[in-house]
């Protein structure tokens, strides 16, 4: 078996998904009390990765970020660890941030770079952010569908400013990317 070492491109990709969970993970302590799930940042770490890196990377770094915390690094909100966030009321919350990251940054990758297609794709990606952190405080809580439901949605209106925040920042960094990128007209 020959050794194959790994691009430039490769080892970029790597380091981008480890940088963008551990942000995922400085958002989970970054964190304001609100009933039995905490107000955070880690949606806004997520959107605006998915924005920058588009669906696989940010797949990959929520990924990361709940493989880690579940391994027993204490990155889960207020410091917890362990498999015992499963049992948690943020369980749902957490557990869909791959799926939600996959689909928000759908629209990262192709195409023109537009905030509302960003916003669009992040409130897609929220509505499955709020559907399993209901479904989670149903079956960890016990809460009955509607007040989970109506615990779930207290975070919309802030995800939604978050979402938007991260649409504009990633558009201005896309578009910086791109006229640097762009190829320079040659002097006659």
């Amino acid at each position: 078996m020959e050794a194959r070492f790994l691009s430039r491109a490769e080892i970029g990709g790597a380091v981008s998904v480890a940088l963008w969970g551990a942000l995922i993970a400085v958002g989970a302590y970054v964190a304001a009390p609100l009933g039995p799930v905490p107000f955070t940042l880690q949606t806004f770490f997520l959107f605006l990765c998915a924005f920058r890196e588009g669906s696989k990377r940010a797949s990959q770094a929520t990924s990361l970020y709940l493989a880690a915390g579940l391994a027993g690094l204490p990155i889960f909100t207020g410091g917890l660890a362990g498999p015992s966030l499963l049992l948690g009321p943020t369980a749902g919350f957490a557990l869909s941030f791959p799926v939600a990251a996959w689909v928000a940054g759908g629209g990262a990758r192709g195409g023109k770079v537009s905030p509302l297609k960003f916003i669009v794709r992040g409130l897609l990606g929220e509505a499955l952010i709020v559907g399993m952190g209901a479904l989670g405080l149903t079956l960890n809580l016990g809460l009955d569908w509607r007040a989970a439901l109506g615990v779930a949605l207290v975070f919309v209106p802030g995800d939604a400013l978050k979402i938007c925040v991260a649409a504009l920042l990633a558009v201005g960094y896309l578009r910086k990317r791109a006229v640097a990128r762009a190829p320079k007209p040659k002097e006659a």
